[in-house]
This record gives C-alpha cells, structure tokens and sequence, in this order.
C-alpha cells in the first residue's frame, strides 16, 4: 500500500511540473513557458516583484527584445509581452520588437512615461487593455499591417500622441481605446474593416478636428466623441459615424419623425436617450443591430416596428418609453434583453417571435398596461423578475417550452389572479418570492414537480383558493401547502404515488378535494391535520372507487365521499369494481379490496 501511494505521489509530482509555468532569465528580461515542451516564451518581469510594482527599473533608453530564446538547449519563439511586463517603467523610452509577436496583454507598458515612439511590428494582432495606456510621451504609433482588435484604455492618455493611422485590417477597438489623447488631431482609417468601435474610443481627446470613419463601422459605443471638436463642429439633428446613427444633437422638437438614411445598418448606444420630443420612427431595412438605452426615456414615442433585417437588441433599448403603446418585433432576434421594455407603462401590444428563446431580466418590469402575458412557445429561459409589476396581467400561463426559471418572476402584479406552471421546467435559478405581492393570486394550476410546494410561491400562503396538480406530479412533497389558510379547492394528480406528511395540514377553509386515483393511496394522519373533515370538507372520487375510500384510514374521515372526480387519462380500465384494471372483475379485485381495508 505504502509503495502504490509513493508511486501515485510522484506520478502526481511529474503531471504538475510537466504542467506548471517555467519562468527564466536571458540577459536582462525573464521569459515564461507554459511548460517544458512548449515551443513559445511570452516576455513577462521579474517574479519576484509583485503586479503593481515598477518592473525593470535597472534598464533605460533603448531596449530590444530578441525573436527567440533559448532555455535549457531548447529554443523559444518570442510569442507575446505578458501582463504588466513592464509597468511603470519610467527610464524606458524606446523598445523594438520582433515579428514574431503576436499580442500585447493588458498593461505591458502602461505608464511607462519616458517612452517616445510606439512601434507595433507586422504580426502582432491583438492589444489587450491598458497596454500602452499613459505612455505620455509617445508622440508616434505606427500600428502592425495585422492588428485586428484594439483593447480597451489601449493608448488611453497618450497625451503627446498628435496623428493617428488605423490600418486595414483592424476590425474592433474597444472601450476608452485613445480616450484623453489631448494631442491627438486627426485620425484616418485605411480601408473598410473596422465594424465596432466601442464607447468612449475618442473621447476627452480635445484637440481631434479631422477623422474618417469608414461605412464599414455599424457596431457604435456611446460618447465615442464627445468633448472633441468634431463633435462640436457637427450641427444639429442626427449625427452618423459611418453607417451606424450615432447621436441627435441638439434640442429635439415634439412631434418629430426620423427616417434613418439609406444604408443605416446599427443605432450607437444611447442614440436617442431621452428624446422626449420623438414622437415615430422608421426603421431601414438594412438595420443589423440597435445597442443599449437607445431609445431611453423617449416618452413621446408611439409605436415602433423592427424590420426583420435586425438580429441583435441589447439591454435597455426601449426602457423608460412610457407613451410607447405597441412594438413589433423582428423574427431574427435570439432573446428580449434585459429591461428592453421596463418602465413602458403604456405598452399594450408586443408580439414575442418564435425566434426568441430567453426573455431577460425585468424585460417587461412596470408593464402597467400589458393584459395578456407576453410569451412565444419557443421560450425556454425567463429570468429574474422578466414580468415584475405588470398589474394588468390577471391570468398567466407559462408555454411548455420554458426549462429555466429564476425568481421574482410575477413579483408586484397585483392584478394576477391565476397562474398556471407546465411540466417543461427543469431549472430553478434563485426562485424566491416568484409571485410576491401578488394579492389577488387565487388559482395555481401545477404541473410540475419541482413546483409542487407553496413555499416556492412565496406570499400567497394565505391567498390562495385553488390549486389544481397536474398529471406530470407523482410525488407531493412533505408540507407541500401546508397553512394555506384560504384553500378551498385541490385536485390531486391522476396517478400520483406519494402524498407527504403535513401536506394540506392547517388548510382550514378547505373545500373540496378531487382525488382522480381510482384506488387510494395509504397517507399518514398529519396530511389533512387542521382540515374541516368532519364537518364540510368534501372528497371527490372516480365513479366505482367510494367504498375503497370509505375502506382506507385518513381518506374515510371525510365527511362526504362522492363518485364526481372522474378518472385521470390512463387510469383505471373504466370496468366498475376493477380495481386491479385488467379489464374484469373477479376474485383478484375482491383480494385487492381485502388488501386495501387491512392497510396493505
């Protein structure tokens, strides 16, 4: 035994060094592999400091980094500068790098302030965030021929940066990329690949008059250019960045219509964000993509019909439009973002495409006026609070396409009096309080297993008059609806097999039980334990089953038993007194009522 653990301990031992990081020291720069028998080395800094120190403060003015190194007789291609290589260096002030770079990772240079020129060779592809962020002394930056995504703060507060070349092959530049670049004055994109630039890539840069954005960008952040004189120079109405609308400038008269230009493909975020004064819009067919709070508080808006060009909505676009009454949606969309909808208190009308398989969180929170739920069979997730306080929803049944539920889904919709739950769901993500403060909930019609408790129905214990199980149920949980002072009403599922301790226990208004099981099953006392047996509480049976039940402890307490419930689909042969349901009634029927009456 001792042997086999020593010889799985230095099994063990030999996996994590083979798998460990290497990190290692040529001349003045250390270099880290991934493992022994990669066949890269990324130029990272001294282990020994820690992130936030200033790294290789011993070197100054020009440094050059090798396209390859060689570490215990094998050799490396210099692929990358890692992570805060070298972060504060203030004595740096050029570095050349191979071609056989490939990424910069996040803030490899970052306030490295005697740094003059920035050159990034031909290979390199990717810069991560922060990189070359308060370099402020760089007043050149040639860019690679192959970059193709520029990270976020990237060159954030270059502030001697005075021209900028962006060249074919850029695709995305992210968050803050060139923000306070005070210097910088103009900007040219060579050729038509750039298709994303996020928010605030130029803004603060208050000495930029002269840029080319290319029609190829649609995909538009908010701020992008604000605090420029560009943007000050543009006059008023909708001002584009390519072909994505990127901002109304100015005061909107009440009443106006826009009609996006030809070619439009994107809405930048924030676009019209409180406009109050838009009253319709005409949407391109062209449109890809409408980003976040685009129409945000524009209250005056009517109606809004989104062509089928359209295949992403981000959060937040329609939120606060409380004049908006009806909105068509496009059949290419993949989900109801996350408060797209909230706060349109107006809203009556909204189709859900059977494209649309999520509906997001508190998508239609503060619906006042929506009175039928807003849902598609093709939906399988809804989250958080997705329906919060539409008060004018009274009835709402989930589809059974829904596998996915999280919680506070009908929180606040007072007006909702019955529910129904399908048999589809599978996943509960935080499911408290799914219908808290809904004061009029009277009916819940269950199918489903992992719903078949009232605790997962938070508030309404005390509301609640019907609650009807669906056939899907075949085991009722211990204190299931227990307490549920104002139960009048429940129909048991048709071939349920367990009926748990407590379960209806302190139900004292309860009315009416339907029980469809043609022969019942045996239940401990404590399950109708409060309930008016005695005295009015009625059980309903299958047509043929009273004396079985008359026969059963617990069942028999009811004061009445009438043959009213009807069997289930699939239960029972539908022969009177076939109580074993193989189509006849003989000896083994006579046997199985004996068994019955004696508990068995």
């Amino acid at each position: 035994m001792k042997k086999f653990l020593l010889t799985a301990a230095l099994l063990l031992l030999v996996v994590a060094s083979a798998s460990a990081d290497i990190t290692f020291k040529v001349g003045n720069l250390y270099y880290i592999i991934s493992s022994s028998s990669s066949s890269v080395a990324w130029v990272t800094y001294d282990p020994a400091l820690g992130l936030s120190a200033a790294h290789y403060t011993n070197l100054s003015g020009e440094i050059t980094i090798p396209s390859s190194v060689t570490y215990d007789g094998k050799t490396y291609t210099v692929y990358g500068i890692g992570g805060n290589t070298f972060y504060k260096n203030s004595t740096i002030s050029k570095v050349n790098l191979p071609n056989t770079i490939k990424k910069i990772n996040r803030y490899a240079f970052y306030n490295c302030t005697a740094l003059t020129k920035i050159t990034i060779p031909n290979g390199v592809t990717f810069i991560d965030q922060y990189a070359f962020a308060n370099c402020t002394k760089a007043s050149e930056l040639d860019l690679s021929s192959s970059i193709d995504t520029i990270g976020s703060h990237a060159f954030k507060g270059c502030t001697s940066l005075h021209m900028l070349a962006i060249p074919e092959g850029v695709e995305k530049i992210f968050y803050a990329a060139f923000e306070n670049c005070t210097n910088l004055s103009a900007v040219f994109f060579y050729g038509e690949t750039v298709v994303r630039i996020e928010s605030s890539v130029f803004n603060g840069c208050t000495s930029l008059t002269a840029i080319n954005f290319p029609s190829s960008v649609y995909m538009v952040g908010r701020r992008v250019m604000d605090g420029t004189p560009w943007w000050d120079n543009q006059a008023d109405g909708l001002v584009y960045i390519g072909s994505a609308a990127y901002k109304y400038k100015g005061e909107m008269p009440n009443g106006t219509s826009i009609t996006f230009k030809s070619g439009t493909k994107g809405i930048a975020a924030y676009c019209f964000e409180g406009c109050t004064g838009l009253k319709s819009v005409t949407f391109p067919n062209t449109l890809i993509v409408i980003f976040e709070y685009a129409f945000n508080g524009c209250t005056g808006l009517k109606s809004a019909t989104i062509p089928n060009s359209v295949t992403t909505m981000y959060s937040y676009v329609f939120q606060n439009c409380s004049g908006l009454t009806s909105v068509t949606l496009p059949n290419t969309i993949p989900a109801i973002p996350d408060y797209t909808f909230a706060g349109c208190s107006s809203l009556k009308s909204v189709n859900v495409p059977n494209s649309v398989e999520t509906i997001g969180v508190r998508a239609f929170d503060g619906c006042l006026n929506l009175t039928s739920l807003p849902i598609s069979n093709s939906v399988k997730t809804i989250q958080t609070s997705a329906y919060a306080n539409c008060i004018g929803l009274t009835s709402a049944t989930l589809p059974n396409s829904v596998k996915t539920l999280s919680g506070g889904i009908f929180e606040g919709c007072t007006g909702l009096k019955s529910l129904t739950i399908p048999s589809s769901i599978t996943t509960l993500n935080y499911f408290t309080n799914v219908v808290n403060g809904c004061i009029n909930l009277k009916t819940l019609n269950i199918d489903n297993e992992l719903l078949a408790n009232i605790s997962k129905f938070s508030g309404v214990q005390g509301i609640v008059e019907t609650v009807t199980l669906g056939n899907s149920i075949y085991t009722i949980p211990e204190d299931a609806f227990k307490d549920c002072t104002a139960l009048k009403k429940v129909t048991l599922p048709n071939d349920f097999i367990s009926l748990g301790k407590s379960a209806f226990s302190g139900c004292t208004q309860l009315e009416n039980v339907y029980c469809p099981r043609p022969r019942p099953i045996p239940i401990d006392a404590s399950v109708f334990s409060g309930v008016q047996q005695h005295d009015y509480c009625k059980l309903h049976v299958p047509a043929g089953s009273k004396g079985f039940y008359q026969a059963m402890s617990v069942w028999k307490e009811f004061y009445s038993i009438t043959e009213d419930a009807g069997s289930g689909s699939g239960s029972g042969s539908g022969v009177r007194g076939d109580v074993t349901e193989d189509g006849s009634v003989d000896i083994a029927d006579v046997n199985a009522v004996i068994n019955i009456m004696l508990g068995k």
